[in-house]
């Protein structure tokens, strides 16, 4: 079974454009999982400011095994979530 972890960045910036939505959403996966057949179990941390909005980009930063997503949205997090669950499954 596979290890996801997913970084939400907490930093002040993040947390006004909906870094707490995007962690709610990610624990929303705990509640449907068994009644899903899952093979990844996803571990969400809400990680201290990231430092990457100060080059303009647009928060909220997630990562997600790693993969670093600018602007972050709940259905984007989730999309990447589950692209890496599959993947997982393919190997």
């Amino acid at each position: 079974m596979a290890n996801i972890i997913v970084e939400v960045c907490s930093g002040t910036h993040c947390v006004m454009l909906g870094a707490m939505n995007i962690i709610d959403s990610v624990h929303s996966l705990d509640e449907i999982r068994h009644d899903m057949d899952q093979c990844c179990e996803v571990e969400v941390r809400a990680v201290p400011c990231m430092g990457l909005c100060k080059g303009g980009a647009q928060g909220p930063f997630v990562r997600v095994d790693g993969l670093l997503i600018k602007g972050g949205e709940s259905d984007s997090v989730m999309a990447a979530i589950m692209d890496r669950c599959a993947q997982s499954q393919d190997t």
